[in-house]
């Protein structure tokens, strides 16, 4: 052993010598001054964007085990007469889907939504999955890209003039409109 490394085997760092609660200098910082009003405008913005990134992150989460649900019950069909019920709920759990994917696009509203990708990826993708599934089942062929960014396209109305909310999947090139 060392001698500097004493009879506990642990070094003594430099600022171990500070005394932990006081100030080196014992100067007050000013809380208005520019620097530290802008520092916390810097950290509202902070907050606020990783507030909505973890509200991002519910919403997926929440679209992923709905999607995965309805993947799982599209699974269940073994004959014919069973094959429409099936379809008619999992039809009902994916517009459940697409009222959360709703939500996303309205979170994202007048945001770059590629900030905030790696938040509603697997989201996105899991439903992808479901509908194509779906899809299959029905028409024994695959949906195009088209035909799933169809189904995103929401309209909503206020005091009589219609808006339109388009959530285009991440997987085109396309601008998202919300």
């Amino acid at each position: 052993m060392s001698n500097k490394e004493g009879s506990g085997g642990f070094r003594k760092r430099k600022h171990d010598n500070f005394p932990h609660n006081q100030r080196r200098e014992g100067k007050d910082v000013n809380s208005s001054s520019p620097v530290m009003l802008a520092f916390k405008s810097f950290q509202q913005e902070l907050d606020a964007r990783h507030d909505k990134y973890e509200r991002l992150v519910k919403l997926s989460r929440d679209i992923t085990v709905e999607s995965k649900r309805t993947i799982f019950l599209l699974h269940r069909i073994t004959s014919a007469p069973d094959m429409e019920e099936i379809l008619t709920e999992s039809e009902i759990k994916l517009d459940g889907v697409r009222q959360k994917i709703l939500q996303v696009a309205q979170e994202l509203s007048g945001e770059d939504m590629h900030q905030f990708h790696r938040a509603i990826t697997t989201g996105l993708q899991e439903y992808v999955e479901a509908v194509s599934f779906q899809h299959f089942i029905k028409t024994r062929s695959l949906i195009s890209m088209d035909e799933i960014n169809k189904q995103l396209i929401f309209t909503t109305e206020d005091n009589g003039k219609e808006n339109k909310t388009v959530l285009l999947s991440h997987f085109t090139d396309e601008e998202t409109e919300v």
